[in-house]
């Protein structure tokens, strides 16, 4: 399966986003036909030493398109891009993404904001690109966004600006501040990214590179501004999950405060959680907290950790990755010494539906050894071996 990873270290701009699409090999005369057709403007695309980086630039005429096109409100930006010569995935992916622009703004501001036209071409121009490539799954790592303050007077705000940080809800991109101050993301870009990334880590998956292309930004910055795509093919059968183990050891916590302590870490979005006890320097007694988390929730569970223990900070090892199988709950009748029974077993499958695992359910298992008056492993050794034959029958 391919897929296109943004790795956004210097942040994103439209531009950014587009000329690094056409560096990793996105079609360019269909991006050209795309951007031009919004703004009737010449889009402009030429390589460039970027802090002696080589990257592709691109730019739309701005002076060309603002003569030809005025600002456009809400239903006159929808209505032209919804009538753009380019394929329906490409009009619905743009227009989703304008939308959510004329959501974000106006939620903050109210009605009556007016998007500029070379705006909505750089979108459309990233949406054909992305379209010309095969619609690739896209992750991104960690986007940076800048700091200070933008605006004169007292219309500054800071940075990232309030409609950019309304984009990014809910989104799955991780974020962080910095390294530069400026305006390092984009309102468009950031809508960009939050419609399209599906999945955001501070890691590239494992996966073969088919290319790799940089987009070049427009500022002087202490390290070449440019964005990074790479076109990559990864193994899709088996779902690739990021997390973190975070660690810390305690001396002076109760068994109570340990115990309560595993469920509120469940709770927070923890996959395990596991308590060891240690002696430790000087002959005490100790535990070692362990629990896995998805990356992004590594610093709010960290913290979760110090507040209930005490703990004076917590290490985080990244796990590169984990493979996990897909994984449902399935109700099937199996017989058990003559007697039919609805069980619910977790049945595993990677990505191409092929069986990995098949295991009762603990709570069904119990309740039928309970009726019966057998051992627990033995219910479940013949439910699960009728459940594989059920598996083993459909797959002749």
């Amino acid at each position: 399966m391919k897929c296109l990873i943004f790795d956004p270290f210097c942040g994103a701009t439209e531009e950014m986003l587009l000329g690094a699409m056409l560096a990793c090999g996105a079609d360019e005369w269909r991006v050209r036909s795309a951007v031009e057709g919004i703004c009737d403007a010449p889009l402009d695309v030429e390589d460039r030493q970027n802090g002696r980086m080589s990257a592709k630039a691109v730019a739309v005429n701005k002076a060309a398109a603002r003569k030809g096109h005025k600002a456009m409100g809400r239903d006159e930006a929808l209505e032209k891009m919804n009538i753009m010569h380019e394929n329906q995935p490409v009009r619905v992916d743009a227009m989703e993404i304008v939308r959510a622009m004329f959501d974000a703004v106006e939620s903050l501001y109210g009605k009556g904001y007016r998007m500029d036209v070379y705006t909505m071409a750089l979108i459309t121009g990233i949406c054909a690109a992305y379209d010309a490539m095969g619609r690739p799954l896209v992750y991104s790592t960690p986007v940076a966004m800048g700091g200070g303050k933008a605006g004169s007077g007292d219309k500054r705000m800071p940075i990232p600006r309030p409609e950019t940080m309304r984009l990014l809800e809910g989104a799955k991109l991780i974020v962080q501040g910095g390294p530069f101050d400026g305006e390092l993301l984009t309102p468009g870009a950031a809508a960009t990214l939050a419609y399209y990334v599906k999945e955001s880590s501070r890691y590239y998956p494992d996966s073969y590179l088919l290319a790799v292309g940089y987009g070049a930004g427009a500022m002087s910055l202490p390290m070449p501004d440019v964005l990074r795509a790479a076109l990559c093919e990864v193994d899709d059968a088996l779902i690739v999950d990021r997390m973190e183990l975070l660690e810390t050891n305690v001396d002076d916590v109760t068994g109570e405060v340990l115990g309560a302590l595993i469920e509120d870490l469940m709770g927070a979005g923890a996959m395990d959680v596991s308590i060891v006890p240690v002696t430790m320097k000087k002959g005490r007694s100790g535990h070692i907290i362990r629990a896995i988390v998805k990356a992004e929730d590594g610093p709010a569970i960290a913290r979760k950790i110090m507040l209930e223990t005490g703990s004076l900070g917590v290490r985080v090892m990244p796990v590169k990755h984990r493979f996990i199988a897909k994984r449902d709950i399935v109700v099937m009748p199996v017989t058990v010494e003559d007697n039919v029974y609805d069980m619910r077993f977790k049945v595993s499958t990677d990505t191409n539906g092929a069986v990995l695992d098949v295991s009762a359910e603990y709570d069904d298992a119990r309740k039928v050894a309970r009726e019966l008056a057998l051992p627990l492993k033995t219910v479940m050794r013949k439910a699960e071996a009728e459940a594989w034959k059920k598996y083993d029958a459909a797959k002749r």
